[in-house]
């Protein structure tokens, strides 16, 4: 009996083409009306997704990846990941072990048990080189790029570097600068305190100036430069009000700057997250194919025996999903890389972003100190200004001093000549005295009755020689006053040389002019009381005249007493002499003063002018160096646009990165659908094998019970066993799932008819190869033993399979 069935399954091992075209055929019948689920689509005719884009009016958010050392995700967006990668695993296992169990089945069914076990073809094993060979190139584009994104970074930060530098260097500079214009200032005021206080000397000492005639010019010059200011101060305003402005409008723009980026940052937040999710996923995904590798190896050592040529198609396609899978995880190591490279770049924008504000706020410290000094150099013109207009009253104010000295210098001259002929006129009355000694008797008569009129003559001359005390005081004032002509002519000189250089400097000196008014007034008002002594001068002088003439007279009668008038005027004359030495010596020494602090107020007006050129000279480099630093800003404003073309640039990538993982999710779930469809009719077979193993031992034993070979007997339940143990094995190794949908149900006659088909075909084989054997007429006895006791046992194995079939 166990020749015979020996005999049989070589026989049904032999034609094997014919088995697997009609497999084939019932395959292709069989696809169609396999059952699916909502929403999924069978794997051979997927098509690729087209790659979704993000709307036009929002930029497409990337996420980068999570560094390695960072734990699994368990999030996919915002979606729980439990249940999702919970299905795609259960997706990816179901598809492989469908394809495998296909393949199990179909070489099961057309496969004897002695029948050799077919080798796995070459192309079945997917070799890990060719797909290294071809990442490769993508890899090393990566690194370059990679490479040159962190040369540009550390150019970056080395441009950082010396920015910081320069901003300590021009702060630096500004805080010399401010104290240097400090100083300048302290030296200014000091300066202008003293110009001051010499011109309330030269004010004071100069009582006799012609304020009246310069009254006029003085009050129309303060109009013309108050409206001249004026018009400055309104163009200063409005250039003030244009670089404000200005200055908004940048502020603007730098604040819709930071906005953007801050959007940015929100936008590469949610592209992190997403990155971090989808890590997480295509982690799980990576252990899940990791763990389907070695479930896949593992049937392939079991079904390396059982598995034909039609195996290709199962082959190919764990081919690809290898393939797929190291696709995977070159594009998880890219992410790596993507994730890698934007948190680099966030790192570049928050210090751009650190710079950025380092160079608002100096800039705002440029801008008030630029203000500063302009509100300092503009009080400075306004002061030398106003300290050129007290010189322009100065040089008036001398000039019509110097007519009235003119004037009173000719006044002198008069009464000198005056004085004169009244010593004539003394010479020729003593010379009338001597004639006239011999007269004197006569007239003492006379005299006893003039005394009288001597006396009140006394009284006269009293107060005519108070009036020539004061015209004397006046004379040695005309003298000293000529000479104050002669210096002042030589200080108007130097003074006409030295306005026009002082014109800049003293331009800050406007303030004073109200002062040197009130003093022009003062003088005014001291001159009106001087016209007013030189009038009554004047009046006592005719009157003296008149006395004079009238003593002319008397003088013939008084020989006595003008010899004692003689001797009192010369001792007057010679006290007035002593006076007017003692006078001169005194305006000497204030003079030599006046002209000791106008140098000293010259020297310190050079010195404020050469500290305000330097402070020109500084503001002017602080202005360039301003300059410089808004072209240093629109540089770093360029960078952080290319930082964020980048990052968009990377969160595109991370979308794609994210359709192909959904597009190998919706492959993992078509494939676990056909696995279940595959489980479920496996699970059907190997209930009717293992009913047909049984049924077959059952016979076996029936059979070898009439037989009288006790060698033939342990053959046959050695050979009939291992059917069994293949089946027992091969259920062991494919139950790995225990769901069974109810919709499969209708696939089981199918099977079962592809079964019988076999059998039957099988049958026909071994009738045919009977007949030829018998044909051929040299068969042994024993041989021809075995065939007869083969053919009950088909037919009772075609009976049984056709009792299972039927309902």
């Amino acid at each position: 009996m166990a020749g015979r069935f020996h005999g049989a399954a070589d026989l049904a091992a032999r034609p094997r083409r014919r088995a697997t075209a009609s497999r084939r055929r019932r395959a292709r019948r069989r696809r169609p009306r396999a059952p699916r689920r909502r929403g999924s689509r069978p794997c051979p005719r997927r098509r690729r997704a087209p790659p979704r884009t993000s709307p036009p009016g929002r930029p497409t958010a990337r996420r980068p990846r999570a560094p390695p050392g960072s734990p699994p995700l368990q999030r996919y967006g915002n979606s729980g990941s439990s249940s999702s990668s919970y299905s795609s695993r259960r997706d990816a296992e179901s598809c492989l072990l469908s394809a495998e169990s296909e393949r199990y089945f179909d070489g099961f069914q057309k496969q004897g048990k002695d029948a050799k076990p077919a080798q796995e073809p070459a192309a079945a094993k997917p070799s890990s080189q060719e797909a290294a060979a071809a990442v490769k190139p993508s890899t090393q584009e990566q690194q370059a790029q990679l490479a040159a994104v962190q040369e540009e970074l550390v150019k970056a930060k080395e441009q950082l570097v010396e920015k910081e530098k320069e901003r300590g260097k021009v702060l630096d500079e500004l805080e010399c600068a401010k104290r240097a214009a400090d100083e300048a200032n302290a030296k200014l005021q000091e300066a202008l305190a003293a110009r001051s206080k010499a011109a309330e000397d030269s004010a004071t000492d100069n009582s006799g100036a012609g304020a009246v005639e310069s009254e006029p010019a003085s009050v129309g010059s303060p109009q013309s430069m108050e409206d001249e200011l004026r018009t400055k101060l309104a163009s200063m305003q409005s250039q003030q009000e244009a670089d404000m402005a200005v200055l908004h409008s940048t502020v603007e723009q730098l604040e819709k700057a930071r906005y953007e980026l801050a959007d940015a940052i929100d936008a590469k937040n949610a592209a992190l997250n997403q990155v971090d999710d989808a890590m997480k996923t295509s982690e799980g995904n990576a252990e899940k194919i990791k763990l389907l590798n070695a479930e896949v190896t593992h049937l392939k050592g079991l079904l390396d025996s059982e598995i034909g040529g039609t195996s290709k198609g199962a082959v190919e396609r764990i081919r690809k999903l290898e393939e797929e899978n190291s696709g995977l995880r070159l594009e998880l190591e890219k992410a790596n890389v993507a994730e890698q490279r934007a948190v680099e770049l966030e790192g570049v924008v928050e210090q751009l972003k650190v710079e950025v504000a380092d160079v608002k706020k100096a800039r705002a410290r440029s801008e008030e100190l630029l203000g500063k000094w302009k509100t300092k150099a503009l009080e400075l013109e306004v002061r030398l200004e106003e300290a050129d207009q007290s010189n322009i009253l100065k040089g008036e104010s001398l000039e019509s001093a110097m007519k009235e000295l003119d004037a009173k210098i000719t006044l002198l001259l008069e009464k000198e000549s005056e004085i004169d002929a009244l010593q004539d006129n003394i010479r020729s009355l003593e010379d009338v005295v001597a004639k006239q000694k011999g007269n004197i008797d006569s007239a003492e008569k006379e005299a006893v009755e003039l005394r009288s009129e001597i006396e009140d003559l006394r009284l006269k001359l009293q107060a005519a020689e108070d009036d020539l005390n004061n015209d004397r005081i006046t004379s040695s004032e005309v003298e000293t006053l000529t000479e104050q002509k002669n210096n002042l002519t030589k200080e108007l000189e130097n003074c006409k040389a030295e306005v026009e250089k002082v014109k800049k400097a003293m331009e800050g000196q406007a303030s004073a002019l109200h002062e040197m008014s009130a003093q022009l007034r003062e003088a005014q008002e001291k001159y009106l009381d001087k016209q007013e002594e030189i009038d009554r001068a004047r009046a006592q002088v005719e009157e003296l005249n008149v006395s004079l003439q009238n003593a002319k007279e008397s003088y013939e009668v008084m020989l006595d007493e003008a010899n004692y008038e003689k001797v009192c005027l010369k001792k007057s004359v010679e006290r007035m002499q002593a006076e007017a030495k003692s006078a001169s010596e005194e305006w000497q020494s204030k003079e030599l003063s006046f002209v000791n602090s106008i140098k000293k107020s010259e020297e310190e007006i050079n010195n404020a002018r050469a500290q305000m050129d330097k402070t020109l000279d500084a503001v002017k480099d602080k202005e360039s160096e301003n300059a410089e630093l808004l072209e240093k800003m629109k540089h770093l404003e360029a960078q952080i646009m290319e930082a964020n073309k980048t990052s968009e640039e990377a969160k595109a990538e991370t979308l794609q990165w994210k359709e192909k993982l959904l597009d190998k999710e919706n492959e993992l779930q078509n494939i676990k659908q056909e696995n279940d469809d595959l489980q479920a009719k496996e699970l059907v077979a190997s209930d009717k094998i293992k009913e047909l193993s049984s049924q077959l031992a059952n016979s076996k034993d029936g059979a070898m019970n009439g037989s009288n070979k006790e060698q033939g007997n342990v053959k046959g339940d050695s050979e009939d066993d291992e059917p069994v143990m293949v089946v027992a094995k091969m259920w062991e190794n494919s139950k790995i799932t225990d769901d069974a949908s109810s919709k499969e149900k209708g696939n089981d006659g199918e099977s079962e008819v592809d079964l019988e088909s076999n059998t039957g075909d099988s049958i026909v084989e071994g009738n045919g190869l009977h007949s030829r054997t018998a044909s051929n007429g040299n068969v042994s006895p024993t041989k021809q033993q075995q065939q007869h006791k083969k053919k009950p046992l088909l037919k009772k194995f075609g009976g049984l399979l056709k009792k299972k079939t039927q309902p």
